[in-house]
């Protein structure tokens, strides 16, 4: 079954890229009414089958089965996506759950392409803190509209955000071609970004490695998979215990095309790695 939204009023959409909703005509799921944003909500299908709803800082919300949306929401069959009186229906498959030895199957025999790549992982610290301790409402504006920021700011240089992980995401850019210098214009930008958002702080991961990409999707979406991928969830937690701001795997030190002087965070053991592996510093926090 093809993953896909229905409704009576605007007819069936297949999800086999990210779709935009609101009332603007730009967006790929137009709804008239001044109770729809511009630019409300994006479906974003991702690799093994997921789906994942997310409101855009919208004005009045957007509900599924009846309750607003305050993070990125993975969606289940049957689920009733409700934007300014209008009902959407997800339908599509259970998404895969592969196991380490799956994937390193699927890496083997049914890779499309290995390239090189510069991958950012994005992260808001302390968000389960303030989603408990502010109105559900304040928390679907605020984390919207921080979602929106960054997304608009990957579509500015032909790029997108690939992962949505429910308190921020994981994106990258194949270095070829101009790829590293959209990458780092893109990475530029969200460092001013970061230095300006005071209400949802957030801490950036960079890497460079080789990735390897695949049309895995159920729903047509390519996968991003490789240790590089690994290594930059292992090191959030280092990252954040050492208040890092903007850190830098080794990776991305030996490849940075400008001189910079980072400062080490040390060698550290991590899971899935035989050897230890160093995370660097451009900024700590105050």
């Amino acid at each position: 079954m093809d993953a896909r939204l229905e409704s009576p009023e605007l007819g069936t959409f297949l999800l086999t890229r990210p779709l935009s909703i609101g009332r603007s005509s730009s967006c790929d799921i137009v709804i008239p009414g001044n109770e729809v944003s511009r630019r409300h909500a994006l479906i974003n299908p991702q690799a093994g089958g997921a789906v994942w709803l997310v409101d855009l800082g919208s004005t009045n919300g957007t509900y599924r089965n009846d309750r607003r949306v305050t993070q990125p929401a993975e969606l289940a069959d049957g689920d009733r996506l409700t934007l300014g009186g209008i009902t959407l229906v997800f339908r599509g498959p259970a998404p895969v759950r592969r196991t380490a030895a799956e994937i390193d199957t699927e890496m083997t025999s049914a890779a499309v392409k290995i390239e090189r790549a510069w991958l950012v992982l994005a992260d808001i610290e302390g968000y389960t803190t303030y989603a408990q301790s502010h109105p559900p409402e304040e928390v679907s504006r605020v984390s919207g509209q921080w979602m929106l920021t960054c997304s608009t700011l990957f579509q500015k240089h032909n790029a997108d955000i690939q992962i949505y992980t429910g308190d921020g995401f994981l994106s990258y850019v194949i270095d070829r071609g101009d790829g590293a210098a959209r990458f780092f214009r893109i990475l530029a930008e969200l460092r001013e970004f970061q230095a300006r958002e005071k209400t949802l702080p957030f801490r950036l991961l960079v890497h460079h490695d080789y990735v390897t990409l695949g049309g895995t999707s159920p729903a047509g979406g390519e996968s991003v998979l490789g240790p590089g991928v690994i290594l930059l969830f292992r090191f959030e937690k280092i990252a954040k215990a050492h208040k890092s701001r903007c850190s830098l795997t080794a990776g991305a030190v030996a490849q940075w095309p400008d001189k910079i002087s980072p400062v080490s965070l040390g060698r550290h053991k991590l899971g899935g790695f035989e050897q230890e592996q160093e995370l660097f510093s451009l900024e700590l926090a105050k």
